[in-house]
């Protein structure tokens, strides 16, 4: 049985302020588990595996999120391995009903989000995606006759023809935690 547990999956946006997926979760009322996931493909790094220099700077920025976490009341959990079923072995041991997380907008990622949320979705979990890096889903800026824009000066007038988009929202002050960190 699922309770109101939900997984916040951070993956390249390692921050509390204006994240729409953490807000989301905190919002639902339940334990918040935050998770960071180094993705391995076939027993290796993914090809997305960093060099050097980024692995130190995520080495930091994991560190100074999980202080940031820690004042709040809850803690990151650190994991590798291939996404889905990592996750899946998460909402195991939490017994979480969802998993929020940003969208990503490169080639192979929709495909990817799609298997994501099918294969939570099969095992009851709901998947919530949030746009966490753009001003406006590409979706949303089309040109007049629908389509996307080749050009980038429309676009552009596009945008800025436009509502303002919405102010970035603050880091929760709190995060609900489990009653028992079962993940480490």
């Amino acid at each position: 049985m699922r309770n109101d547990t939900t997984l916040v999956w951070l993956r390249r946006d390692l921050r509390l302020d204006d994240h729409a997926a953490l807000r989301d979760a905190a919002e639902r009322g339940g334990p918040v588990v935050p998770v960071f996931i180094l993705e391995i493909v076939s027993g290796e790094v993914s090809e997305r595996a960093p060099g050097a220099a980024s692995r130190w700077w995520l080495h930091q920025s994991l560190a100074a999120l999980g202080r940031d976490l820690q004042a709040r009341g809850s803690r990151l959990i650190l994991r590798q391995g291939p996404s889905l079923e990592t996750l899946l072995g998460l909402v195991e041991e939490t017994g979480a009903g969802a998993v929020c997380f940003h969208r990503r907008y490169g080639p192979d990622s929709r495909g990817e989000q799609e298997t994501l949320v099918e294969g939570l979705a099969a095992r009851g979990v709901e998947a919530r995606a949030f746009n966490g890096s753009l001003l406006f889903e590409p979706w949303e800026i089309e040109k007049k006759g629908g389509g996307p824009f080749q050009v980038f000066t429309p676009f552009w007038k596009a945008c800025l023809a436009r509502d303002e988009p919405v102010e970035p929202a603050p880091a929760p002050r709190t995060l609900r935690a489990p009653g028992r960190w079962r993940a480490r």
